[in-house]
């Protein structure tokens, strides 16, 4: 599996690799995303024309002609990358991200379909891709205008990763947060909320990134106060309790935002 996982990786980090006469239909133009942000100084989000998801509702849609055919090679490339993915054999998948290389949204979404090819041991290189700070936010953003399909499914995995108590994350998650709107902001205040009630440990262990956040837990807290019966806030708040020891300094302030319990 080792030997699998770094196969898959290296090939994401070689500039120009040779796979036959197919490889060279996987790529996507060069300067594609940059083309792209050109284009997207003031991207529009408004309401798709029709849509089922319950995260719909607020999705971003392209507002001009050029972007719209930015989407549809990102789409079409999306297409290939995941049918090399299904192959039994690696190489397909590798040719496909070493003619993504070079552009940096085609190049994220192969390090999300290398992670999972990986069967999720590679977690280190898939967080490595999510660049931090805003414009590493944007990325994913601009991702979901494209094809939301693919920004909602790396958020998804940035999650889990979240819930197992990854340190780094957490900082990228809440980071990406901190930027959100319309149906992604919906879509992670939901996750955050099961974080919440779920994962005290995590809340706890990771207040020094949290803290930066209080106004949108907040939010949530009020939101779930008024989703959910005082038996399963009370269970909220006894959990943690149970994970804050006498010696920890931030607990104090979590348990002010979260009340004690009663």
């Amino acid at each position: 599996m080792k030997q699998i996982v770094h196969l898959l990786l290296a090939a994401l980090l070689l500039a120009a690799v040779a796979f036959g006469a197919d490889a060279a239909a996987c790529g996507v133009q060069k300067g594609l995303y940059n083309e792209w942000l050109g284009l997207s100084k003031a991207p529009n989000r408004v309401k798709p024309a029709t849509e089922s998801s319950a995260y719909a509702a607020d999705r971003p849609t392209v507002d001009s002609a050029k972007q719209a055919l930015i989407v549809k090679q990102y789409q079409e490339f999306f297409q290939r990358l995941s049918k090399a993915a299904g192959e039994d054999e690696d190489e397909a998948l590798q040719s496909c991200c070493v003619d993504a290389a070079a552009d940096p949204l085609a190049s994220l979404v192969c390090r999300g379909a290398a992670y999972l090819k990986s069967q999720r041991a590679a977690n280190k290189e898939f967080l490595d891709a999510f660049s931090t700070g805003r414009r590493g936010a944007q990325m994913i953003w601009d991702l979901e205008t494209i094809a939301a399909d693919q920004a909602y499914r790396l958020i998804d995995e940035l999650f889990v990763l979240v819930l197992d108590g990854s340190d780094i994350a957490a900082s990228k998650y809440f980071n990406l947060l901190s930027t959100s709107s319309g149906s992604g902001e919906r879509r992670m205040d939901d996750q955050v909320k099961v974080l919440l009630r779920e994962s005290p440990s995590v809340v706890v262990k990771e207040w020094a990134v949290l803290r930066r956040r209080q106004p949108k837990l907040k939010q949530l807290l009020s939101e779930m106060a008024a989703e959910l019966p005082p038996s399963e806030l009370q269970k909220m708040r006894r959990q943690l309790v149970g994970f804050c020891t006498d010696d920890n300094l931030d607990c104090p302030e979590i348990l002010k935002l979260f009340g004690r319990p009663e």
